[in-house]
């Protein structure tokens, strides 16, 4: 690859990530501060407003680090290696620009205990379960037919197969074939679909972060957020399992002499891939912001209830952990989406459960490569 190519993809990287990262504050909820529950009266104060000010200042020194350092990597080695340095050093930058801003919040946190909790409201039903379990039932479908389709075809394999491809779809490197050389892509198509499947799935029954006095506003609100990211998430892993399904079935195809890369349509999924996360996540944050909260008539008068304002119930203001909530999924304090509710053994199995395979695949892939 060349170094200007490289500069550019990098560059553009690190701007989104970065970008993003930046713009947390301005999609949060009413009341939240860095992962704090400081009240909507607080949430408006002078020292609120500075903080805020202060972030946007260290994210940007940290976007403009991050860009340097990937530009110095890209022009003097042109290494793949600059495609990731920066977005972990911007990870590593957020990351502890988060707690930094995370205490001094928790010093604007109101004493006593939080608002009392909206009432069950059990007239509303959550999203149509329906695409959700189109989307697992697409993934499973998916990552078996990688995998069956790679095992048929293991014993006709040359001794070397190609397990990378620049950016053109070209084979760039070669290893001795083996079990994992061979299934470790159909095996992440099987694993990522039926995840991220199953992550739409638990954000469609997600708990609602609910106002008091606001009429109702706050519950549309979550209900239509709800069902966009739903949709979001159902899309992201349908274009998934596609696309890792396509890659394994044409990377067979390379390693058989069939084709001498791969397919034009299959690197076009990538790149549809990578348009639908980002322009997914972008609209999302404009159209919606966290947990819905741009939809929402917010002020003083509408305090946020139901956990998400109660911070003895979370950890450094980014894992809930209440045994007493028999949640899977609730909203995060900041960021787009939801999280786990660490309190619940059926929501830690899961996390457990995905983590083991991830680690799994990752140290397969670290072996091989």
């Amino acid at each position: 690859m060349s170094p200007m190519l490289l500069l550019a993809i990098m560059v553009a990287e690190t701007v989104l990530v970065g970008a993003v990262y930046l713009l947390y504050p301005w999609i949060v909820r009413k009341g939240l501060l860095f992962g704090v529950y400081v009240g909507e009266e607080v949430f408006d104060s002078a020292a609120a407003r500075a903080l805020t000010r202060l972030w946007y200042r260290g994210m940007a020194i940290v976007l403009a680090v991050g860009v340097a350092v990937g530009a110095a990597l890209a022009l003097a080695a042109a290494t793949p290696v600059a495609l990731v340095m920066p977005v972990t050093l911007q990870t590593l930058g957020f990351l502890g620009l988060y707690l930094w801003a995370y205490r001094r919040a928790r010093r604007l946190a109101p004493a006593g205990p939080p608002p009392a909790a909206v009432a069950p409201l059990a007239a509303t039903l959550p999203p149509s379960p329906l695409l959700p379990a189109l989307t697992m039932a697409v993934g499973v479908a998916c990552g078996a037919f990688a995998i069956a389709h790679a095992w048929a075809a293991y014993d006709a394999l040359p001794a070397s197969v190609p397990i990378h491809f620049d950016i053109t779809g070209e084979p760039d490197a070669w290893r001795p074939k083996s079990i994992p050389t061979v299934m470790l892509l159909p095996a992440m198509a099987l694993v990522l679909g039926i995840g991220l499947g199953g992550l739409a799935w638990l954000t469609a029954n997600a708990k609602r972060g609910l106002r008091r006095f606001d009429q109702g506003a706050s519950l549309a609100a979550q209900m239509r957020f709800r069902t966009a990211m739903t949709r979001f998430l159902s899309g992201t892993a349908l274009l998934t399992s596609v696309m890792l399904t396509a890659m394994s079935v044409s990377i067979i195809r390379v390693g058989l002499g069939r084709a001498p890369a791969l397919g034009r349509w299959e690197m076009a999924l990538a790149g549809v891939l990578v348009l639908w996360a980002i322009g997914g996540t972008v609209y999302l944050s404009v159209r919606y912001g966290q947990g819905g909260s741009r939809l929402e008539n917010a002020n003083a008068a509408t305090p946020l209830t139901n956990g998400i304002a109660d911070n003895r119930n979370w950890v450094l203001g980014m894992f809930y952990v209440n045994r007493n909530d028999p949640s899977i999924l609730v909203e995060r304090r900041f960021g787009l989406g939801y999280t786990l509710n660490f309190g619940n053994w059926k929501a830690a199995a899961l996390f457990a459960a995905f983590t083991a395979a991830i680690v799994v695949l990752l140290i397969v892939a670290a072996t091989t490569s």
